[in-house]
């Protein structure tokens, strides 16, 4: 089964009202008392985990059409919150109604387990694209992989750090440098989000013009 086929068969499982969310939002994971999973509508969000110190731990960043909490079917952590890094929207769908219609029919099981190869793949992918090579080369990946029709919502500087594995500091300087260059640039209809120069983005980045969001 498809990414496409699946995400359409679990999507009917969610309830009709959605979280309309605004940037630097969060919710607890489902885990904390076993009721949701989550699907990215819009927007962008991370889920994460914070240390004794108050650490925030990068677990998985989410573009539209990813869900969010698939794979705590079998396994809980209630250490993990979500939170939006853009103006977002958030289908819910009741864990139970899900583990219900798996067992009730083969289609919805069969999504479930393709969507759970699926995020294996993306996460240790996601993993190798914001986690290696310079940071210059990460934050131009991530502004790749998170644009939509070559625009993109920058999340604040300190969660932009989090997500390429740097500083605050080093990721608002990088930022200033995208701007100055012309790879970033403010845009015109939505004050909330950067036009990005996709051929200067990609040479920062060190690689072809591939990884937008659908």
């Amino acid at each position: 089964m498809n990414k496409q086929d699946a995400f359409e068969l679990l999507e009917k499982l969610a309830e009709p009202a959605a979280l309309n969310l605004p940037a630097d939002a969060s919710i607890g994971h489902h885990a904390e008392d076993q009721t949701y999973i989550y699907l990215l509508a819009s927007g962008l969000a991370l889920r994460c985990k914070y240390t004794e110190d108050g650490e925030r731990q990068v677990c998985r960043v989410y573009r539209p059409g990813d869900f969010i909490g698939l794979e705590m079917l079998a396994v809980s952590d209630p250490s993990l919150v979500i939170e939006t890094i853009a103006p977002s929207i958030i289908k819910r769908l009741p864990i139970q109604r899900v583990q219900s219609a798996q067992q009730k029919d083969r289609h919805i099981q069969a999504a479930v387990m393709s969507l759970l190869a699926t995020e294996v793949m993306d996460a240790q992918q996601l993993k190798i694209s914001f986690g290696t090579g310079s940071a210059m080369r990460r934050i131009c990946r991530f502004l790749l992989w998170a644009s939509h029709k070559d625009q993109v919502a920058l999340p604040n500087r300190e969660k932009l750090g989090n997500i390429i594995a740097t500083t605050t500091e080093t990721a608002s300087r990088m930022i200033a440098n995208l701007k100055r260059e012309g790879a970033l640039s403010k845009s015109p209809a939505l004050p909330t989000v950067m036009q990005i120069n996709r051929d200067k983005l990609c040479k920062g980045a060190g690689e072809a013009p591939q990884q937008s969001a659908a």
